[in-house]
């Protein structure tokens, strides 16, 4: 419904960032074949992979087009999003990703920014060896930043693309928010804006989706950390 998004859109511009929609290559791949299939069909039949994902980019392309002339300059930014990275490492070779998932990336880059709008970019995980690369096609904003895993310290992040990304998240989901306590999570909270806000740049947040059973008070203890925070 393009006309009911693109009403609900123009209202909520006048007082919020807007942000969608969601669209995405490798994960709709995966959710087509199964994760472990989609891993074995991108090492053994790359024709069929590229065959595939050139009917997922072309539809969610249309979407993208169809969304751009309903909303017509009230979108900020388009998520799109692919997970990379497993808690240690890339889940495919960098070979691979150049294959199949940088030129379409690229042409959606262009895309969206050519209607005025930000490149917002979700990739779980360990993704630090393609972070130059997302830079050079034109991401603008990278999410979750989940600096518990390989390669993904915030001190690293900042100082080596700090100046050319905005980071959106930090704050961990895995351990500190659900399972840790209020003073735990306002540390690891002004750990973030620190790092990863050092000099601007960073939208402190959860690192993901705030899972079922976190405590209450531990999101609050986040939320007003990030609004008393002084540098």
């Amino acid at each position: 419904d393009y006309a009911g998004m693109a009403a609900q859109t123009k209202q909520l511009a006048q007082e919020f960032a807007t942000l969608g929609p969601w669209v995405s290559l490798f994960e709709i791949y995966c959710g087509l074949r199964g994760l472990e299939q989609a891993m074995m069909d991108i090492a053994l039949e790359p024709e069929f992979v590229s065959a595939v994902l050139d009917k997922i980019e072309a539809i969610q392309t249309a979407v993208m087009e169809n969304v751009f002339a309903h909303t017509q300059g009230a979108l900020d930014a388009v998520f799109v999003s692919d997970d990379m990275g497993s808690q240690q490492g890339l889940l495919i070779a960098p070979a691979m990703w150049e294959e199949h998932i940088r030129p379409r990336f690229q042409r959606w880059c262009d895309l969206i920014h050519a209607h005025g709008a930000t490149v917002f970019h979700h990739t779980d995980g360990a993704a630090r060896p393609l972070i130059p690369q997302y830079i050079e096609i034109g991401v603008d904003v990278l999410n979750p930043i989940q600096h518990k895993c390989t390669g993904m310290e915030m001190d690293g992040l900042k100082r080596d693309f700090g100046s050319a990304l905005i980071f959106h998240g930090g704050v961990d989901t895995q351990e500190v928010l659900p399972f840790r306590d209020a003073a735990a999570v306002r540390a690891e909270t002004r750990a973030c804006l620190a790092q990863l806000g050092a000099g601007g740049g960073f939208i402190c947040c959860s690192c993901h989706n705030i899972q079922a059973g976190t405590p209450l008070e531990n999101i609050l203890a986040m939320i007003d950390t990030v609004h008393t925070f002084k540098t």
